[in-house]
């Protein structure tokens, strides 16, 4: 049996020198969707309880916020809606709550859905919450996170993702069998769609990993289950389990994607990992993107079909109330008395009145949630626009890795045809020596830069490494690996007499020698971009290079020409200098030029 983890300290507000989360577009920036087994419809109650009491404390902005359906006006800038929908027999079977906070920044939507299956439908209850954000001008500075609402239904309801269940706190597993054996079975469940992170105990207590898990553990909730290997037997355990490619050290926490396998070692590299070291160090806030991806991997995931057919019926019952005032009016008297007659007219005035004022407010807010919607579909419809583009630039990347592949095939057949015409039949068959394979983490890439004799690295390691919150990470960091191994063999090439700078270098590539695309290759900057960001392409070098410790590096390699990040090498060519070797100044997303924002 699997047990909670510890219960958790209060949350500490972040420092001001963690990396800050992304920034708001006009979308959904968090949605997550739970599963509920063997609900009735309890649920609701349920569900609605919990969220107006999170609404009335939420910065104590709404004490008296209602529970009852309509539209509800909480003050000037907020608006509570409220929505149920019945079956037949007149029980509920669905429920949303919204609350549209207009802010001077952005416009702010909070959406709490419950929905029951009908039965025999075979599938189960469903819950989702989502915020949207709609800037008021530049999105700059915004910076949504999940709602407290997800922390209190996940521990509520007790939501499961296929076999396993999603908790708030971290559930223990003992280096017992059974216990390695279902977290072995939640992570390959086809049926999963969270990540499943899990983490290993350090080997000596230390406070502030302790400190740090019983923080990120929580802010996982609703986007991932959690799991917490106690000790080291059962790190062992479960090593011996999923084998040395899907292992967690101890003091590591590994984040595990939808669709593990185990049996398949390159599948290992979809899994991220934050490694003992960082998680350890007080000036590392890389425990941070853990949640990050959490939560970024369940507002990208489908809707489950439950919930993306659900609709709910406008008010009508609200329109008839009103047609029933109007009509309920007693057409007015004559009398005697005309103090009576003054009254009486007064009251109709004063209804009639009400019920104008109350049109007026459900027209302006079915003019508000058109408007949103409006700015919710052009968002959607830019973000599909840039997913196919991405599509095609992937399937681009793709084919020329194939030609790539197909021409090196060729070469290879070519030579050991002529290796074997010569009677060099052993040369000819002989296997080659395989390549130290590429890293998956520009981490890793850092650990290993050793292995580069003739460059120097002195990037700032904490921008380089941060390229790895990106889902792109692998690709970048395995090209940013090939482009240092060409900067390595251009340095080695030139102590050994090339003559021509590194771009003569890539046009003209020496055989056996690893290479680099020349169109990928920019020796320069253009006068206006170091007019204007200049300074920002000043890296350190060694005093013997410049008595500063500075140099402007304008030369620089592309790894990636598409999306915001696009990173980019940036370096000096000392070959014929003091230190006979490249200085790379800088690993880490595109830097600002006359053509970005």
């Amino acid at each position: 049996m699997l047990t909670t983890f510890a219960s958790p300290l209060p949350a500490r507000p972040r420092p001001a020198d963690d990396p800050p989360p992304p920034e708001a577009q006009d979308q959904v920036v968090f949605r997550s969707a739970l599963m509920i087994p063997d609900a009735d419809r309890a649920l609701f109650e349920a569900v609605r309880s919990e969220t107006i009491t999170w609404i009335k404390t939420k910065q104590n902005r709404y004490p008296d916020a209602p529970s009852t359906s309509g539209v509800h006006h909480l003050d000037a800038t907020t608006v509570l809606t409220s929505q149920s929908r019945y079956d037949d027999r007149g029980a509920e079977e669905a429920l949303r709550i919204q609350l549209r906070e207009d802010r001077p920044e952005a416009t702010w939507r909070t959406t709490v859905t419950a929905v029951l299956a009908a039965p025999g439908s075979g599938q189960r209850a469903a819950v989702a919450v989502s915020l949207e954000c709609f800037p008021n001008g530049k999105p700059e500075g915004l910076r949504p996170g999940r709602p407290a609402i997800v922390e209190k239904l996940v521990a509520k309801l007790r939501p499961m993702d296929g076999r396993g269940r999603m908790t708030v706190h971290a559930l223990q597993v003992t280096r017992a069998q059974t216990q390695v054996n279902d977290l072995i079975e939640v992570l390959c469940d086809p049926d999963r769609h969270h990540p499943v992170v899990v983490a290993a105990r350090t080997t000596e207590p230390d406070p502030l990993w302790s400190r740090r898990m019983r923080q990120v553990m929580p802010q996982c909730a609703g986007s991932a289950g959690l799991y917490l290997l106690t000790d080291e037997a059962a790190v062992d355990a479960f090593r011996r389990e999923i084998g040395e490619h899907h292992r967690v050290a101890p003091g590591a926490v590994r984040t595990f994607l939808p669709g593990t396998d185990p049996a398949w070692a390159p599948d290992a590299a979809r899994h991220r990992f934050v490694s003992p070291a960082r998680m350890r160090d007080p000036a590392d806030y890389a425990w941070n993107a853990i949640a990050r991806a959490a939560q970024r991997h369940a507002t990208q995931a489908p809707i489950p079909q439950l919930l993306r057919d659900l609709r709910f019926p406008d008010d009508d019952a609200a329109t008839q109330r009103r047609r029933d005032a109007l009509t309920a009016v007693p057409a007015p008297r004559l009398s005697a008395d005309t103090l009576n007659d003054i009254r009486h007219l007064r009251e109709e005035n004063a209804l009639l009145l009400s019920l104008l004022k109350t049109a007026d407010e459900e027209i302006e807010e079915k003019r508000t949630s058109t408007r949103l919607a409006e700015r919710a579909t052009a968002s959607l419809e830019d973000q599909l626009a840039h997913a196919r583009q991405e599509s095609l630039d992937y399937l681009q990347d793709a084919v020329e890795a194939l030609e790539e592949a197909q021409r090196a095939q060729a070469e290879a057949n070519q030579l050991r045809s002529r290796l074997y015409q010569q009677g060099r039949h052993e040369e000819a068959t002989a296997a080659i020596d395989e390549p130290s394979p590429l890293p998956t983490s520009f981490e890793e890439l850092w650990d290993r830069r050793d292995t580069f004799t003739r460059v120097m690295l002195t990037a700032d390691r904490d921008i380089c490494i941060d390229l790895d919150d990106n889902d792109r990470a692998r690709v970048w960091a395995g090209k940013t690996w090939v482009a240092l191994r060409a900067l390595d063999a251009y340095a080695e090439q030139s102590h050994n007499g090339f003559k021509g700078a590194f771009y003569d270098f890539c046009t003209a590539p020496l055989p056996g020698v690893q290479g680099w695309p020349a169109k990928q290759v920019a020796m320069s900057e253009g006068s206006a971009t170091m007019d204007q960001f200049g300074s920002q392409r000043i890296f350190p070098v060694p005093e013997t290079v410049d008595p500063s410790g500075c140099a402007v590096m304008e030369a620089h390699l592309k790894v990636d020409s598409k999306g915001a990040t696009s990173p980019r090498i940036h370096f000096l060519d000392d070959t014929k200098g003091t230190t006979q070797k490249i200085i790379v100044g800088y690993i880490g997303p595109h830097l600002r030029n006359t053509k970005t924002n």
